[in-house]
């Protein structure tokens, strides 16, 4: 499964995928798949990891995007 989502917050997309049965990565370190950073609580990049193991694409995206909202208010905060 893939998402990929235009952030005009960071200038860039970002692209989620989950390439197994459960985790969800994000290219935020510019790799995609498992070389990118796993999703994790919180909208942080480090702790406990954030699965989807779903076939419905839209409550994937659902998890993505609720993951990137908090990931940009993490952002804006610091």
């Amino acid at each position: 499964m893939k998402l990929t989502i235009n952030s005009k917050t960071m200038g860039r997309s970002i692209t989620f995928s989950r390439p197994g049965k459960s985790y969800v990565y994000a290219d935020l370190n510019g790799n995609e798949g498992t070389l990118g950073n796993q999703i994790c609580d919180g909208g942080r990049a480090m702790g406990s990891t954030i699965g989807y193991s779903g076939d419905s694409d839209a409550e994937f995206a659902a998890v993505c995007r609720r993951w990137y909202r908090a990931y940009v208010q993490r952002a804006a905060q610091q």
